[in-house]
């Protein structure tokens, strides 16, 4: 139990040389020391409505037919609750009470497929927009550090906080939201919410920090009279730079407290924590454009119903819906200076990266990974709530209806299209000069199987 009444994420001098050392290793590649260019190829129509976009990432396939896209079946337990949220909308209220309550904030997609079924491969697809490719792993850029490059221009003198945050990745998962080509300083500020991870100097240790941090400065390869000018190094230290001015900033604290009446409504949880710290980041508009938030442990095989396992089908349901609809009601209700409400200027996104096997459960109790059926939820910035998007068969299991103006399921890059879009930023743009050789297009038409012509998901705003 922590003493004060308020939660201060910090960060130890270990911590920070940690960050900027694993920050160094990206920079062997060869085109670091020639420039990058950025081309767009085609004139794409952008809706540009989002400042922000939160992403929360379903980290091992939420099954689609006991959450979001319920089948009423033998498998079904009695406390699922079904009703009848409003016309055409049904849910397990007995899962998601808060969410269903504000349904009219969310449009609910259930015509997802994805393009593989192994999670990291999966995974990786899902933030990259590309399948996977173990010589250009370490060129491609999550979407994450694509959107920071894009906003670097955009960013105020007074922006003090990084441009890209991803809270809540293991170190299993942390490789597939890199920066990947682009500079350093577009990589993700990674947070650890479960572990508290410290990210403002304590009062107390700032002498020796500053000490330590002049002793850093003296032994910096890129001064004066140093033959050493490498633009890797050049470009740690500018990223360097960029997690000393954020520590240093007198607003930092501010920025990354957590109330603890705060952590009570959002469900103190690590997912909670998250959303809270996400809340901070757009209310400050300080520099943060793309926030990433996994959500662990939806990968249930086995006795997902048991409640007597530490984390199960209702503890992961209760998280997400008391996390979740606290956060879509703090950014609807609070307003930013121009007057608009933070939701109107935030779209949130919420997926995993497949959906699972249908009908009645395994012999395990529980459900196999399945790439033809998942859900999605999406809000704020633009997008009609308390709709449904599309259908799938009755177990559940394969997409029969798509739910908007193409006549295909919803795919990936549609998704990260969709995000693009919010964002106005151009999907159809590539950049050169990686260290393969080949352009590194935002998304490609070329899936993992076939050619598909990808957009955003215009029908969920219309």
């Amino acid at each position: 139990m922590r003493e004060s009444s308020s939660y201060l994420p910090r960060v130890t001098r270990r911590s920070f040389f940690q960050v900027g050392m694993a920050a160094v290793s990206g920079f062997y590649l060869e085109p670091m020391v020639r420039p990058l260019n950025v081309f767009a190829n085609e004139k794409t129509k952008l809706r540009g409505t989002a400042d922000f976009c939160i992403f929360v990432f379903l980290n091992g396939g939420a099954s689609q037919l006991d959450t979001f896209d319920v089948k009423e079946g033998r498998w079904t337990p009695h406390d699922f609750d079904i009703r009848t949220i409003k016309p055409g909308v049904v849910m397990p209220y007995g899962l998601f009470p808060n969410l269903s309550r504000c349904i009219d904030q969310l449009a609910v997609v259930r015509s997802i497929e994805a393009w593989e079924t192994a999670h990291a491969r999966a995974q990786y697809y899902l933030q990259v927009g590309h399948s996977f490719s173990a010589p250009r792993r370490k060129e491609m850029p999550a979407v994450g550090a694509v959107i920071a490059s894009e906003f670097q221009s955009r960013r105020k003198e007074t922006d003090f906080l990084p441009p890209f945050v991803a809270m809540n990745f293991n170190n299993s998962n942390a490789g597939l939201i890199r920066e990947g080509c682009l500079p350093s300083q577009y990589g993700p500020l990674s947070l650890d919410m479960q572990q508290g991870t410290e990210f403002v100097v304590p009062g107390n240790e700032k002498l020796t920090f500053d000490r330590r941090l002049r002793l850093l400065e003296q032994l910096n390869p890129t001064r004066p009279g140093v033959a050493v000018d490498l633009k890797a190094i050049r470009e740690f230290e500018a990223f360097r730079k960029s997690a000393v001015g954020m520590m240093v900033s007198p607003r930092i604290a501010e920025a990354l407290v957590l109330p603890e009446p705060d952590r009570k409504r959002y469900g103190i949880s690590p997912l909670g924590d998250a959303c809270i710290l996400a809340r901070n980041l757009v209310r400050f508009d300080a520099g943060t454009r793309f926030i990433l938030i996994s959500h662990n442990g939806w990968d249930l095989h086995a006795n997902m119903f048991d409640v007597k396992a530490k984390v199960n089908h209702y503890t992961l349901c209760r998280e997400l819906d008391t996390a979740l609809s606290a956060l879509l009601s703090d950014l609807a209700q609070t307003r930013s200076a121009d007057g608009k409400a933070l939701l109107e200027r935030t779209f949130v996104v919420s997926v995993g990266e497949f959906g699972r096997t249908g009908g009645a459960l395994t012999v395990n109790k529980g459900r196999d990974h399945n790439r033809y059926a998942s859900i999605g939820l999406f809000a704020g910035a633009g997008v009609m709530g308390g709709r449904i998007l599309g259908a799938t068969d009755s177990s559940g299991e394969k997409v029969v209806e798509s739910g908007w103006e193409e006549k295909r399921s919803i795919y990936t890059e549609d998704v990260l299209a969709t995000i693009y879009s919010q964002m106005g930023i151009d999907w159809n743009k590539k950049i050169t000069n990686t260290p393969s050789g080949r352009d590194f297009e935002y998304l490609e038409p070329a899936s993992g199987t076939e050619f598909v012509r990808f957009r955003e998901i215009s029908s969920l705003f219309a």
